[in-house]
């Protein structure tokens, strides 16, 4: 069954839940309907086929699914004001890796070192089980990762005889020399877009084009190091793309599926995007680059060693305050195991969280470009670990926007960010 709950309806709801509940509740009897908070299903038909597979089998056992909002962000506070109300209707929900240490240090997901033991999470990749890892315990169970990718337009790289780009400079020069003739011919062309509006995605961008360049934002130290020449370097050169107007005019305010809609109309070269605009793409009613793109790892700066990607993907939580944990952790397992993952990496191209199914030959079939993906993935950076990584990430999307928009200098910016990011958690 699903429901769909807008966003103020959804907090409505949650600010009036019932109060916290001590440990020890007692497990619900009977026939059980669990209600599992989500992702809105871009992607319905595989979320309910694994959905009814799992009901048919498990038939005293009901899921439930609620659409959380599409926003990350919205997400992340939707779900921290119920938890923190005591609401005991949510029994298990997605979780971005970055959240890892914001619920485990707040008490309001439960600890798995038992329900999911080492034996288990050596099927699945390391970077998903340290994401879900906080503490020296493991509070997730991972049913998905992702890194960012290029996309690129194969068929106006030839059209100009051009190679993929293995550097931002290539890219920017490339990206200007079709656009050029392109414009000249009469047609609407831009370079690139990506996630660039005030919100996660542009952190994992801003991420991606630090690391490539050799710089970072944490280091492994605990030092706090936005504000370096390599990270002013490379930002002053995407500054420089979009004041020559090579990314869409209103790229500042595109979510992931704005600069997936942008690429999709046909009138872009490059697109930086999740694995997942690949299925996407290959829809006719929604794409005019049907069988067009071609999907690469990010270029490198001149001062990097080689291209990064900021290391994303989704965990399942169990909550603190459900009555129903041991029905919840058996649809959290059947959800994480084989079958689900394949059935998402064929139909969606989600990057499947376990080790063995990037050697199944029907998935290899369905996305191609997972034959590269393990170098991608071997080489993603994480987002910096902290219970004040909300914080963090907010300080970065307002200062690289100042940026770009040219409302501060680039080094004003990360100057500014720099001192924001020391003072956070004092």
């Amino acid at each position: 069954m699903k429901r769909r709950l807008f966003w103020f309806v959804m907090i409505a709801l949650m600010v009036s839940a019932v109060p916290v509940f001590a440990g020890g509740q007692k497990e619900a009897e009977g026939p059980v309907v669990l209600n599992w908070y989500a992702h809105q299903t871009t992607f319905g038909k595989t979320q309910e086929t694994i959905i009814a597979k799992f009901n048919e089998e498990n038939p005293d056992i009901t899921v439930n699914l609620i659409e959380l909002p599409e926003n990350t962000n919205d997400k992340l506070q939707a779900l921290l004001i119920a938890l923190r109300s005591g609401d005991d209707s949510i029994d298990f929900f997605n979780a971005d890796v970055t959240w890892t240490p914001l619920f485990a240090s707040a008490g309001l997901i439960e600890e798995l070192d038992n329900d999911f033991p080492k034996s288990e999470r050596d099927a699945f990749l390391p970077g998903t089980i340290d994401a879900a890892s906080y503490n020296g315990h493991i509070w997730g169970i991972p049913f998905r990762t992702d890194a960012g990718v290029l996309y690129y337009r194969k068929d106006l790289l030839d059209k100009y005889n051009k190679n993929v780009p293995a550097t931002w400079d290539e890219l920017k020069d490339t990206a200007q020399e079709i656009v050029s003739s392109e414009r000249a011919d009469g047609n609407e062309m831009y370079g690139l877009a990506g996630s660039m509006k005030q919100y996660e995605g542009l952190t994992c961008n801003a991420v991606e084009w630090f690391y490539s360049n050799g710089g970072s934002v944490i280091d492994e130290n605990g030092d706090i190091n936005i504000n370096s020449a390599e990270n002013v370097e490379i930002l002053k050169l995407v500054r420089d793309m979009y004041s020559n107007e090579l990314f869409p005019s209103g790229v500042l305010s595109y979510g992931s599926g704005d600069a997936r809609a942008s690429m999709f109309q046909g009138n872009q070269v490059f697109l930086r995007a999740w694995p997942k605009a690949y299925a996407l793409s290959m829809n006719p009613d929604s794409s005019n680059v049907v069988g067009l793109l071609g999907v690469a790892e990010l270029p490198r700066g001149n001062s990097g060693d080689r291209g990064h990607s900021t290391l994303g993907g989704w965990q399942l939580f169990l909550s603190a305050t459900s009555t129903k944990k041991e029905a919840a952790l058996k649809f959290m397992k059947f959800y994480a195991g084989e079958e689900a993952m394949k059935l998402h990496a064929i139909n969606d191209s989600y990057l499947p969280a376990r080790k063995s199914l990037y050697k199944d030959e029907e998935i290899l079939s369905a996305n191609p470009f997972y034959s590269m993906i393990e170098g991608v993935l071997t080489n993603a950076v994480p987002r910096p670990k902290s219970p004040f990584y909300a914080e963090t990430s907010a300080v970065i999307q307002v200062e690289v926007q100042n940026a770009l928009s040219g409302a501060k200098t680039v080094e004003k910016a990360l100057a500014d960010a720099q001192a924001e990011i020391e003072k956070i958690g004092k």
